[in-house]
C-alpha cells in the first residue's frame, strides 16, 4: 500500500509519525557539529529511546510475516517518504526528497541510496494486488546528479509479466531532467515460500 496518513489515534498514525522523527533524527546526527557533552547527552536521550520500544520489537527471524501494514506505513527510515502517490496495477508515481541523511559526494545523493528507493517503488508496484514477489535483479544507471532537498519525481511502470516473471522499469527525474533508471526482474514466490 503507498504510504499516505492514517487517521489520528491508529497504530498506523503512532508508527507513521516514529518513523517521520527518526528520519529527522537521521538528518540531525549527519549534520552535526555538536560538542561531546551535547553528543553524549543525545546518546543517552537515544538509548532511553531504544528501552521503550523494546518490548515492541518486530523480530524477523520470530514474526515471519509481518506486513508493512502491522509494521506501520513510514517506518522503513532508510528510504526517503513516498508523497503523492499514485499506484494502480500498472503504473507507480510519487515524489520524494533526499535529506541530509543521504548525502553522497559533492552534496549529492549518495549512489545507494537510490537503488533503495528504485527496489521499494518498484517492489510496491510489482506486488500490487497481485501475489507476492521479490527482486530478482535490479539494474542501476546513473544519469545525472541527483541533489539534496529539492522535490523528485519517481515514476514506474511494469514492462511485462511473464509467468511468475514481472519485468518492471522506473526513474527518478528532478524537474523532468533524467537522473537515474532502473530495470528490474521480480519473481512471484511459490506456494508455501516466504
Amino acid at each position: 500500500m503507498p504510504e499516505v496518513d492514517a487517521p489520528q489515534g491508529s497504530h498506523q498514525s503512532g508508527v507513521r509519525n516514529l518513523g517521520l522523527a527518526m528520519r529527522e533524527l537521521q538528518d540531525r546526527v549527519t549534520a552535526t557539529s555538536a560538542p561531546d557533552d551535547v553528543a553524549n547527552a543525545a546518546a543517552n536521550a537515544i538509548q532511553e529511546i531504544c528501552a521503550t520500544l523494546e518490548p515492541h520489537r518486530y523480530i524477523a527471524a520470530r514474526d515471519k510475516g509481518w506486513s508493512d501494514t502491522q509494521r506501520g506505513a513510514g517506518s522503513k527510515t532508510l528510504n526517503p517518504v513516498f508523497r503523492n502517490v499514485e499506484l494502480n496495477g500498472n503504473v507507480f508515481q510519487a515524489t520524494i526528497r533526499f535529506t541530509t541523511f543521504h548525502l553522497g559526494a559533492n552534496g549529492a545523493a549518495h549512489g545507494g541510496a537510490i537503488p533503495m528507493v528504485f527496489d521499494e517503488a518498484l517492489g510496491k508496484l510489482a506486488n500490487y494486488d497481485q501475489s507476492i514477489c521479490r527482486t530478482a535483479y535490479l539494474k542501476v544507471d546513473y544519469r545525472n546528479v541527483t541533489p539534496l532537498d529539492v522535490e523528485l519525481q519517481v515514476r514506474a511502470h511494469i514492462e511485462k509479466i511473464d509467468g511468475r516473471k514481472r519485468f518492471l522499469q522506473a526513474a527518478i527525474y528532478n524537474d523532468g531532467v533524467l537522473t537515474a533508471e532502473a530495470t528490474a526482474l521480480f519473481i512471484e514466490l511459490k506456494e508455501g515460500a516466504a
